[in-house]
C-alpha cells in the first residue's frame, strides 16, 4: 500500500508523485479474492475541475476475473465492470441456495453507478462463456409438480438441463432491489431422452438481505472485537481495566 497525498485548505489531493496504489495478494471470506489491484488519484472533496479518479482495479474471482477500468467521481457516465469466466459453481456454493445447482464460466458487463438518484446497475447484462448444466433439487422438483400437476411435465424436462446459450439482463437499484430477466437455450436429458427447452425467468431479491444473510458483516464484526479496542479501555500498560462507574 503506498499512500502519496498532500493536505491543503481542506483539500486532500492523493497520488501527488504517481498514484495511490493498493495490491493485495489474498482475501479469503465466503470466497476467496486473489491478486487484488487498485489506483487511486485526484482531490477529496473531488469536483469537475478536480476529480478522482479509481483505476486499473482487478481481482481474481471465483475462477475467473473482475475488471473496472476507472471510475470517476463526480460521476457522469457508468463505470463498467466486467466479469470474465467466473464459475457459476463456485458462486452457487458460495450462496448455497438449496433449490437448484448451477455450473458452468459466465462473462458480462454491469455499467456502475455509484452516484445515482436511483440505480447501482443499469442494463447490465450476463452470457454463458461456455457449456452450463442446471439442475433442479429432486425435493424442489417433485413438490412443484405435486402443486402444478399442469405444469409437472414441463418441471420434469428441468430436472437437469444443459444450456448452449444464455442472456441475463439485470440491474440494481440503490435500495438493494435485484432483477434477473433471463432467456435459456439448450436440452433436457431425463431418462435417456431428449427435449429442445427454451426457458424465460424472472427473479428478484434484496441483495443487502441476502448480503447480510451470507453474515459477510457478522464475520466482520467478531474480526474487529477479536482483534480491536477503543483506547480509552485499556491501561497505559495494555492491560484491560476495570470499568469506571
Amino acid at each position: 500500500f503506498v499512500l502519496p497525498f498532500r493536505f491543503s485548505q481542506g483539500t486532500w489531493s492523493l497520488g501527488t508523485r504517481g498514484p495511490v496504489t493498493l495490491r493485495i495478494g489474498e482475501v479469503k471470506n465466503q470466497v476467496t479474492a486473489r491478486n487484488i489491484t487498485a489506483d487511486l488519484q485526484g482531490d477529496y472533496p473531488w469536483s469537475d475541475a478536480s476529480p478522482l479518479l479509481l483505476s486499473d482495479v482487478s481481482v481474481d474471482l471465483l475462477g475467473g476475473k473482475v475488471t473496472l477500468q476507472q471510475l470517476r467521481m463526480p460521476q457522469h457516465d457508468a463505470a463498467l465492470l466486467r466479469v470474465q469466466n467466473l464459475s457459476a459453481s463456485e458462486l452457487i456454493s458460495a450462496i448455497n441456495p438449496k433449490q437448484f445447482a448451477l455450473s458452468g464460466p459466465f462473462s458480462g458487463a454491469l455499467p456502475l453507478w455509484l452516484d445515482n438518484d436511483k440505480w447501482i446497475i443499469k442494463d447490465g447484462w450476463l452470457t454463458n462463456a461456455g457449456p452450463m448444466t442446471l439442475r433442479l433439487d429432486k425435493e424442489t422438483a417433485d413438490a412443484l409438480v405435486k402443486e402444478n400437476g399442469a405444469a409437472g411435465g414441463a418441471i420434469n424436462w428441468l430436472r437437469y438441463m444443459e444450456i448452449s446459450q444464455s442472456w441475463t439482463k439485470l440491474n440494481l437499484d440503490n435500495l438493494g432491489e435485484l432483477t434477473l430477466a433471463s432467456t435459456l437455450r439448450g436440452a433436457s436429458r431425463v431418462e435417456g431422452q431428449t427435449q429442445a427447452v427454451n426457458l424465460n425467468y424472472t427473479h428478484q431479491e434484496n441483495v443487502f438481505t441476502l448480503w447480510r444473510s451470507l453474515r459477510f458483516g457478522d464475520k466482520l464484526q467478531t474480526w474487529l472485537e477479536e482483534h480491536a479496542a477503543l483506547p480509552d479501555n485499556r491501561c497505559p500498560t495494555g492491560k484491560e481495566c476495570k470499568e469506571q462507574p
